[in-house]
């Protein structure tokens, strides 16, 4: 296993690193990194949705999209993240999560913080988050990463995302703020963000059997600013052209929401998107393209969806309920 602190403190350049490591490197890796004031949203999310435009930008907050599912996340210099990208041997999502956040919770509690797995993804302390963690399959591999608010500015979390009302009807939920608590304060002796990311990786290299350090070297770095410029850091990628959808649902599920839009002229689908926080197994692109140029008719979707399983796209969501959401049946609120 290759273990690397990041010398980039860069969204575009640590995202662009994430999408480096997969392609590049076949060994097991994990990784830290530190951001500068960003946000990240996910891979499906539509970040006209997400993210408070008119506060980041004034406040030269930047926004990048990751590869991985999940939803959006605010972070700074007070907030460690870290990723492990290993052969992922058809693992289950959940199987996954808790494998390896396993070494992250037992740092913690080490250092006298009660901190637990909760829900589909989330990291806790006393029922307050402070690690959200997303996974991304690639070929035979799978990326999971994470959050951690060590000493990050909380009060900047509520302002530079858009929290929607819609995922949180019925769970008493008033503010982001509410929801969320640095590590800092339940530590049993006060560390630095510096300190507590050496603990984590002398955890990590004592652990896994081969693992060592890794440096980046000058040609690993130039590739990684090679495609940040390419890609990370491009409008196209990270905002892109939404089309105006003539229909639009949302469905929440038991893992999520997910809102479909539709455009479509002389009855047949000229374009499909679907944003949400959920993950997948597969790219859910492979089948909105062949959905494209079909009459936009249930049977006729539903037909073509035979011998696909939606749940492989979008995780915990049936093909009924899929259909639902697209056509406005009983599981859809229109928007």
């Amino acid at each position: 296993m290759k273990c690397i602190m990041s010398p980039f403190n860069r969204c575009f350049l640590n995202i662009a690193s994430e999408e480096y490591y997969l392609n590049c490197f076949d060994d097991d890796i994990f990784y830290l990194y530190i951001n500068a004031p960003c946000v990240i949203i996910g891979r499906h999310q539509n970040a006209y949705a997400e993210v408070n435009h008119d506060y980041v930008k004034k406040s030269g907050i930047e926004v990048v999209r990751r590869n991985s599912g999940g939803g959006a996340v605010y972070h700074d210099f007070g907030n460690l993240n870290y990723g492990f990208i290993t052969k992922s041997g058809g693992a289950d999502a959940r199987d996954v999560f808790l494998e390896f956040t396993k070494p992250i919770l037992r740092i913690l509690n080490d250092l006298g913080a009660r901190a637990v797995f909760s829900g589909r993804n989330d990291l806790l302390i006393d029922g307050k988050k402070f690690s959200g963690n997303a996974l991304y399959y690639f070929k035979n591999k799978v990326l999971i990463h994470g959050t951690l608010l060590f000493s990050s500015d909380l009060e900047q979390v509520s302002k530079s995302l858009n929290a929607d009302p819609r995922k949180f009807e019925g769970k008493g939920v008033k503010s982001v703020r509410s929801r969320v608590t640095n590590i800092l304060p339940h530590l049993t002796a006060p560390k630095t963000i510096d300190e507590f990311s050496s603990i984590i990786m002398e955890e990590i290299t004592g652990e896994f059997s081969g693992a060592r350090m890794y440096e980046l070297t000058k040609g690993d770095c130039e590739r990684i600013e090679a495609l940040s410029d390419k890609k990370y850091s491009t409008w196209e990628w990270n905002y892109g052209n939404s089309p105006d959808f003539n229909c639009r649902n949302t469905l929440k599920y038991d893992l999520g929401l997910i809102d479909i839009g539709v455009k479509a002229e002389a009855g047949t689908i000229k374009e499909i998107a679907v944003y949400g926080d959920f993950f997948g197994k597969k790219d859910l692109d492979e089948v909105l393209l062949s959905l494209k140029g079909l009459k936009f008719d249930e049977a006729a979707v539903s037909k073509a969806l035979d011998g696909v399983s939606i749940a492989d796209y979008i995780f915990g969501l049936s093909n009924e309920a899929f259909l639902n959401c697209l056509f406005g049946g009983p599981q859809a609120a229109i928007s």
